[in-house]
This record gives structure tokens, C-alpha cells and sequence, in this order.
């Protein structure tokens, strides 16, 4: 069994009881529970577009979930659709970095790309955000800088107010090892804060697009590309968008509606 088949298994028992439990009440107004129980069973029966259509319309009443991002990428993946696939799973990892069956199934639309595309860090900002995120979310690294912020504020007290503790090197060596983590943790989580490659990162969902030198019909072809190339956005005008592809040497507009943005607020 591939990876991509390994859908929802977790998902789906949850949101099986919650459809259970609110079937009577919400008969009129499918539930969450019911949409999710519904695109499950269509994907199992293999179909995918119908399948998607309800993955999609969970999205659209704000369930903005790792699990339903991941299971709308299984579907499109299935579907050929490869645009659409690594940009739901690029959303997914947004929200579970760590996941390995996001990350597996990511790789294994981007192989399937015909453009293969290395994306690349162009500042130092840049790199710490991506090292971040390859491990834990912003809130994540939030979350562990103010424990370890905690943690300094109570070991210096002791230290202050309790001068015979001023003695240990455990709690001297245990504050200042506290407070260096809690240092990295804030310049990462900053960095994360402003380098946010989520924000102006857009995939062609169209089969094939070409890539012109200005935002109109009347410009020369730079390239072309294909579905699934995942590109950096740097400017919109008239219904266009501007990309660079890694390392900014390649630049072009394509019609907005060949591309989407992987943040939910972006253009595209």
C-alpha cells in the first residue's frame, strides 16, 4: 500500500462519531463530521472529484486542519491534478511540519513534476526560517520561548533572593543554558515571524503555462511551465502575477488564474 492510499485513518473514526452523534440534530445542515465521513467514503470508492468537492467545502466553513488539508492533497494526487496536490500539501506541512506522511507524499507529487524545481534560501533570514520549520511551527517555538523565559525568570530570582543557591553551578549552568535556548528560540521564531516562505509562494495548478516577459498577451514567451512548479510571487497587476523562479534569475508574468497562492489570503 503506498502512502498516498494511507488516508485519514484518524480522521476518519473521529469524524465518523461526530456524525453519528449529530446526525439527528443537523439533518437539514450537514455537520463537519458528515461532510468529512461523506469525502471520505468517495475517495475510497475512487471518486475523486466528488471527493475533493467535499474536502474543499469543509475548507470553505474554516476548518483549516493539517488532516483535511493532507486528504484534499491525496485526492488530486490520485487524480493526476499535481498542481493542486503539493499546494494542499504545502499547506498541510504549514500546519504539521513534522508529519511524515505530509512530507512523504510531498516529495512524491514534486518527483512527479515536470519541472523540478530546488527551492532556495536567499538571505540569511531566509535559511533560520526554513531550518525552523522543518521542525516545529511558529506557535511551537512561541510556546517554547516563553517556558524557557519562565524557567530564566524563576532561576534568577532563586539566585537573587536565595543568596546560598548562588553556590550551585547546577542552577547557574541550568539558568544560562536556559536562557541561551531561550534566545535561539526567539530569533528563530522571529524569523519565521518575518521570512515566511508561505506568504509569497504560489503553485501552477495549470497544465501548462507560459511565462511572459510583461503582464499582457502582447509580451515575448521567457518559458514555460508546468503543473506542480512551485515559484516565488513577487508582483500582481491586471490579473496577472509576476513569479521568480529559485534563486530570482528567472523572472515572468503568467495570468493569475494558471497559479495559486499557498497562503489562504494570497493572490492567485
Amino acid at each position: 500500500m503506498n502512502r498516498s492510499s494511507r488516508l485519514f485513518i484518524v480522521p476518519l473514526a473521529v469524524f465518523s462519531v461526530l456524525a453519528a452523534l449529530t446526525a439527528g440534530v443537523f439533518a437539514q445542515d450537514p455537520s463537519p463530521g458528515n461532510i468529512m465521513a461523506e469525502a471520505n467514503l468517495l475517495y475510497e470508492r475512487g471518486e475523486y472529484a466528488e471527493a475533493a468537492q467535499q474536502y474543499e467545502a469543509l475548507i470553505g466553513l474554516g476548518y483549516l486542519d493539517a488532516a483535511v488539508y493532507y486528504n484534499l492533497g491525496n485526492t488530486y494526487l490520485e487524480s493526476g491534478d499535481l498542481g493542486r496536490a503539493i499546494l494542499n500539501y504545502l499547506r498541510a506541512q504549514e500546519l504539521s511540519p513534522r508529519d511524515p506522511d505530509i512530507i512523504a507524499n510531498l516529495d512524491l507529487a514534486r518527483s512527479r513534476s515536470v519541472d523540478q524545481l530546488q527551492a532556495e534560501s536567499d538571505s540569511l533570514v531566509a535559511s533560520v526560517s526554513d531550518f525552523g520549520r522543518r521542525w516545529a511551527t511558529a506557535g511551537e517555538f512561541g510556546l517554547a520561548a516563553l517556558l524557557l523565559w519562565a524557567v530564566v525568570g524563576l532561576a534568577v530570582g532563586a539566585l537573587i533572593l536565595r543568596p546560598v543557591m548562588r553556590r550551585s553551578a547546577i542552577l547557574r549552568s541550568g539558568a544560562a543554558g536556559a536562557f541561551v535556548l531561550m534566545l535561539v528560540s526567539m530569533v528563530v521564531l522571529l524569523s519565521m515571524l518575518y521570512a515566511n516562505p508561505y506568504d509569497n509562494t504560489g503553485v501552477v495548478t495549470a497544465r501548462t503555462v507560459e511565462v511572459l516577459s510583461g503582464p499582457g498577451t502582447q509580451y515575448r514567451e521567457e518559458f514555460a511551465l508546468h503543473s506542480g512548479a512551485q515559484v516565488r510571487l513577487v508582483d500582481s497587476r491586471h490579473g496577472w502575477l509576476q513569479v521568480a523562479l529559485p534563486g530570482g534569475e528567472l523572472q515572468g508574468w503568467l495570468p493569475s488564474h494558471t497559479i495559486e497562492a499557498v497562503g489562504r489570503d494570497g493572490s492567485g
